[in-house]
């Protein structure tokens, strides 16, 4: 629970920010306003976790961490996506150290005790005959899913999520997410607060000169206005494709042109993959760009989806992981070349790493001073930053409640 100490600091810090610029330093390097964001944010919101293509059999599961606490993603026997806390009930160990893995029962590597796929504690070797084991279940973790897509929420009662559900499935139906499979999954570390890791990815105004290899095909900008523009949605809206935008609390979805003559973000334009995904009629419908604070964002295109997802690992540390999703019967070699359908996100993201490190390193400097975001190529920046205070003052008026189970 938060301590009126850190309460006090935290509210102070708040007070000193100025609307339309960038948010005071402590909360881009301070050890106490990271263990704040972990309570207020990443205990409290929908996170973005991963894929349903990653659970393809009942007894798949993949692994991830927020803050100190593992958390396991599974498929269960009846195909229910469920979440627990990664944390046996005897003796606290952690269950499943693998990424991903398939496994008909999880099994503490301690001293055995397993669980059913439901969570359900089925066998505890040698316990008194006063032990119940109904009341060893794993801990879970709330699980709602998007057209594929899952996400996570550790609070007690999470917020409505029915909101961005309802705005941005019918956007994604035609692509069939679920359709599909991983074909590349990349995880790297950045020297940075996940907070300037979030900034980063939400604008562009850096890119024309840090993002060559990206702009080759990604407009910087989009005069929605435009002819150009209209046919572009005019000609979407024939192909059966919803083009938005919507957004709501936190999230934001729509369809945006890509430079002329291109059809997906490679290095060439051209399709990475020659079977599409879903029910497009062909790959030429630019992408679909949606994001969720804290801590994603997605481009669907007419071959390939792209996911990014940032999880805090320290003050100024930040795990970033990548994933590329194919046609579920799009064979690697045959369908698509690997490299050529990473090359343009992996190059984008080490460059990004570079760049949240150096801020983060100015960013650390007794000179630092908040800064004016560019109304314009900044205004989804300015969005996060109101967005976060907006989350942290209702954090600190509602006394801490909705933390996440005890």
């Amino acid at each position: 629970m938060m301590n009126d100490q850190l309460a006090d600091h935290v509210a102070r810090q708040l007070a000193t920010r100025r609307p339309g610029h960038t948010l005071p330093r402590a909360f881009y390097n301070d050890a106490d306003l990271y263990e704040f964001d972990l309570q207020a944010i990443f205990y409290r919101q929908w996170l973005f976790a991963g894929l349903e293509a990653e659970l393809g059999r009942a007894g798949d599961y993949f692994t991830l961490q927020i803050g100190p606490s593992p958390i396991v993603v599974l498929r269960d026997k009846s195909g229910a996506i469920r979440a627990f806390h990664n944390t046996c009930r005897h003796r606290g160990s952690r269950i499943c150290n693998a990424a991903r893995g398939r496994s008909p029962s999880l099994v503490c590597p301690y001293h055995q005790w397993t669980y059913a796929l439901d969570g359900t504690l089925v066998h505890a070797r040698d316990m008194p005959a006063t032990f119940d084991p109904a009341q060893h279940s794993l801990k879970p973790v709330h699980v709602a899913c998007l057209s594929g897509t899952i996400y996570i929420c550790l609070a007690e009662t999470p917020p409505d999520f029915a909101p961005h559900r309802d705005a941005v499935a019918p956007l994604l139906a035609p692509h069939r997410l679920a359709d599909t499979k991983v074909a590349a999954d990349i995880t790297i570390t950045e020297k940075g607060n996940w907070k300037l890791v979030m900034e980063n990815s939400r604008e562009c105004y850096h890119c024309a000169v840090r993002h060559p290899e990206l702009m080759h095909t990604l407009a910087e900008s989009y005069d929605m206005d435009s002819r150009a523009m209209r046919d572009y949605r005019e000609s979407c809206t024939r192909k059966g494709l919803k083009n938005g935008p919507v957004q709501g609390h936190g999230f934001r979805a729509t369809r945006i042109p890509l430079v002329p003559g291109a059809v997906s973000i490679t290095p060439d334009g051209k399709p990475a993959v020659t079977k599409l995904l879903g029910d497009v009629p062909d790959g030429d419908i630019g992408s679909l760009r949606w994001f969720c604070f804290p801590n994603a964002f997605m481009h669907v295109l007419g071959d390939y989806a792209f996911f990014f997802r940032l999880l805090p690992r320290g003050p100024m540390e930040t795990e970033v992981n990548a994933k590329f999703l194919v046609h579920k019967d799009a064979v690697e070699g045959v369908d698509y070349d690997l490299q050529n359908l990473t090359r343009v996100w992996n190059v984008t993201n080490d460059q990004d790493r570079d760049l949240v490190e150096v801020n983060q390193l100015g960013v650390n400097s007794i000179g630092y001073e908040p800064g004016p975001y560019n109304p314009t190529a900044e205004r989804i920046v300015a969005w996060f930053a109101d967005w976060y205070v907006q989350e942290a003052r209702q954090f600190l008026q509602s006394g801490s409640e909705g933390n996440p189970r005890r």
